[in-house]
């Protein structure tokens, strides 16, 4: 009988070569709202294709760099709905105009949006969702605001965005809490806030992704210096921001919306992964219950960088697994430990264990 289910279980997992159906949320694309007169040229699914046009916008946004994103903003919806794997209408319903209104959930395919983005030549970030906190520093006339009079601070959280652009970010955002020693420690550099070093700002203490802000004048410019530490790796950016003389508020409502783009961007430079280079991994699973190799393909599913995987040899005591994967292999140790797997490398061998 054993072996039997052993048999069972060898065949189970030698067969499932392909993870069309991963649970990643970067190829979910929710809330898509459109809406149309339904008629004679103008039916229910040209409305569905609309929503898919916009549903992948957000994913390309979503994923891609700003320049990669932009030249595929033209892709033929012929091409767009063979990416879609499935989709859910969630909402339809009509106003007194005869409109009709759709809200779609959308999901494209993993395996096939990693083969139209190799054709490409570009290389997509796989991202997750992230907190990060962040004190936005404004310097104005050489008087520094931390807080209650900065606008920035004061309106980084409830900065206006849409269900499409809130749907674009993965980035949760909290404010660095108050610290008497950060604006005297900001005030003494304000003169010089190149030379200002990330790591002491007291805010940012027994944090581990943080990003500090100077907003500011200069040259009748106004500009902003980004510095980030984000998953132990720092990294400096100055931007140009817009100024409407005539309409204050308007410039740093912008100011906003730029620098939380120019954030997103270098948290996608941080996870790009090139499809068009997979690489190769064997590892060892210890097996210590029956339903060890179960478990582990439904994870190995449930990777996307992983694009396929064979058993290379099947004992009582080991699964030796060889996997093809797109991008970083200390992502692949990463997505292995969030999905509660034990990862012990020596020498190069990784041994895997089910917790």
């Amino acid at each position: 009988m054993n072996k039997l289910i052993c048999i069972f279980l060898i065949l189970l997992f030698t067969t499932k070569t392909e993870n069309v159906y991963s649970n990643n949320l970067i190829y979910d694309v929710n809330n898509i709202e459109v809406k149309g007169k339904i008629n004679n040229s103008f039916t229910n699914k040209k409305l569905i294709e609309l929503a898919f046009k916009k549903a992948f916008i957000v994913f390309i946004n979503k994923t891609l760099l700003k320049n990669d994103a932009q030249n595929l903003y033209k892709t033929e919806i012929k091409t767009i709905k063979d990416l879609v794997l499935t989709y859910q209408i969630t909402e339809n319903k009509k106003n007194s105009n005869d409109e009709t209104f759709l809200t779609l959930n959308i999901k494209f395919d993993s395996k096939k949006v990693n083969n139209f983005i190799a054709k490409k030549k570009i290389s997509y970030a796989d991202i997750s969702n992230i907190s990060l906190t962040v004190l936005p520093i404004f310097i104005k006339d050489k008087d520094v605001f931390l807080y209650e009079e900065n606008f920035f601070y004061k309106n980084w959280i409830k900065s206006k965005e849409t269900k499409i652009n809130k749907s674009d970010e993965l980035i949760d955002y909290n404010l660095a809490l108050e610290n008497i020693e950060d604006l005297e420690y900001i005030n003494k550099n304000k003169n010089n806030i190149n030379l200002i070093n990330i790591t002491n700002i007291d805010s940012f203490d027994n944090i581990e992704n943080y990003v500090l802000l100077i907003i500011y004048f200069t040259e009748d410019k106004f500009k902003a210096f980004i510095k980030t530490s984000i998953k132990n790796k720092k990294i400096d950016r100055n931007v140009e921001l817009n100024f409407y003389p005539q309409d204050t508020k308007r410039s740093y409502e912008e100011a906003i919306t730029i620098l939380k783009k120019e954030i997103n961007q270098i948290w996608k430079e941080q996870n790009l992964i090139d499809v068009n280079t997979p690489s190769f991994l064997d590892f060892f699973l210890i097996v210590n219950k029956n339903n060890d190799y179960l478990k582990i393909k439904s994870v190995l599913n449930n990777i996307d960088i992983i694009e396929n995987y064979s058993v290379l040899e099947m004992t009582n005591k080991y699964t030796k697994v060889r996997i093809k994967y797109r991008g970083k292999i200390n992502k692949i140790k990463q997505k292995l430990s969030e999905q509660k797997i034990n990862v012990q490398i020596i020498d190069n061998v990784w041994k895997l264990r089910i917790k």
